[in-house]
């Protein structure tokens, strides 16, 4: 099982959520928050500050690690990691990876989408509202 970062980005009340770019042969066009693969041997803080600058153009700190969910459907583990800005401003560096960001909080974003709008993580975050309210 590979495991992925689901990087949360906060500020204040609202997150950073991005739609997967219609190319993507897995998951297009789903709402989802901006993620990238652990490498072998790197702590999941590590790959959330590098997919951050890469996908986002953004430096972050991370805050804490949240949860985490297992996706055996995709053979990944879901790490979602909290942090937040410490420089720049999330513009979308790929469009083959990102056509979208939007700034919600978890209760809006969970209002206005559905489970077949969103990542697998958020439908799991969306059935757990125990683990982050």
């Amino acid at each position: 099982m590979r495991d992925h970062a689901a990087i949360m980005i906060r500020e204040g009340e609202k997150f950073l959520f991005v739609q997967r770019s219609a190319s993507k042969k897995t998951l297009p066009n789903i709402w989802a928050f901006p993620s990238g693969t652990i490498e072998e041997g790197e702590a999941a803080e590590v790959t959330t500050v590098r997919e951050a600058r890469e996908e986002l153009g953004v430096d972050v700190e991370v805050l804490k690690i949240l949860d985490s969910v297992d996706l055996p459907e995709f053979g990944t583990r879901l790490v979602f990691v909290i942090c937040g800005i410490k420089s720049g401003t999330p513009m979308i560096q790929a469009a083959d990876e990102i056509q979208a960001l939007r700034w919600m909080s978890l209760e809006d974003f969970f209002r206005e989408y559905t489970d077949e709008q969103i990542g697998h993580g958020l439908v799991y975050l969306r059935q757990h509202p125990e683990r982050w309210t």
